[in-house]
């Protein structure tokens, strides 16, 4: 393997974890580990108990779930005969964008004349509440779970090929704790709130990388006008991500929705028009270039130095 490095280059591995992940997508294990991490929670979190003991003990979970994690790949990589076949296949447990390019379009397909089953299906994806959402609703929970899950995947690659594996780890981790401790729900406010801190700290420059992308594309200058609006959002960075991706397709993302029986308001972001089929797939679209147009400049950084020498 020595006399080939390009085979055993973090970007080849990356590679080949993204491609195994488009086609052979890892459909139930995420929801599956989403389960067990929130049943294994709700052990530690009573209502009982205060706020500040709370906080502690989801900064305290999430060590004991880390630090076995990275010992065990340690353990596997020291033992197994090839150890950077390792890295694609944990990669590819972790990525989301083989499940989500094969649900999100039969969503998209759904909601004109099977609504029902498009809810179904978006129930799966996102935490908010389907069974109430308009063709609107659907179309802009459509756009919103792609952006924010692909950008989540984009910041795990991008963490990977900095700091290696088990920064990558560490993100994955992170990443499925705040989707399993949601504070977006009273419930886990407290419990989730370190490493919902923690992934966004990890995921913040990604997350500018990626909406810089997309002011590249037709109305860039709606999009740099609804840049500030992101910081109206919990968290700005996601929510500079959705206003760009928005306005540039000249429609609006946000507002509100049910994570329970209550309705939440969130802010408008991008422009005054709705979101339908057409400009929800544009923005999909939109994104998928971006994002093949980083995979594309990494491997030029990598290429033209060997070709060169």
């Amino acid at each position: 393997m020595s006399e080939f490095p390009l085979l055993t280059h973090p970007l080849t591995l990356l590679s080949l974890a993204v491609i195994l992940n488009l086609l052979l997508p890892a459909k139930q294990l995420q929801p599956a580990l989403g389960k067990g991490l929130a049943l294994l929670g709700a052990r530690l979190n009573g209502e009982h108990y205060s706020a500040r003991y709370l906080q502690a003990a989801g900064g305290a979970f999430l060590l004991c779930l880390l630090l076995p994690l990275l010992s065990t790949y340690w353990a596997l990589a020291v033992l197994a005969p090839w150890p950077s076949l390792l890295e694609p296949l944990l990669l590819w447990c972790c990525l989301d964008m083989g499940r989500l390019g094969r649900m999100l379009p039969q969503c998209l397909s759904q909601v004109a004349e099977q609504r029902p089953l498009a809810r179904l299906s978006l129930a799966s994806l996102c935490l908010r509440q389907t069974d109430p959402l308009s063709p609107l609703g659907l179309h802009k929970t459509v756009a919103e779970v792609a952006l924010l899950r692909l950008a989540g995947d984009f910041a795990l690659l991008c963490w990977y090929l900095a700091g290696g594996i088990y920064a990558a780890l560490l993100f994955a981790l992170l990443r499925s704790c705040t989707q399993a401790w949601p504070v977006k729900l009273s419930q886990w406010r407290a419990f989730g709130l370190l490493p919902s801190l923690s992934y966004r700290v990890m995921a913040w420059l990604p997350f500018q990388l990626l909406t810089l992308t997309l002011l590249i594309y037709p109305g860039s200058l709606r999009a740099i006008q609804a840049w500030p609006q992101g910081r109206l959002w919990g968290y700005p960075a996601a929510g500079r991500l959705l206003a760009v991706a928005a306005a540039g397709v000249d429609a609006s993302l946000g507002g509100p929705r049910r994570y329970t029986d209550a309705t939440d308001y969130y802010p408008k972001l991008g422009s005054k028009n709705y979101l339908n089929e057409a400009s929800t797939r544009a923005l999909l679209w939109r994104l998928v270039i971006a994002l093949l147009f980083w995979m594309s400049l990494a491997w030029m950084v990598v290429l033209v130095p060997m070709l060169h020498d």
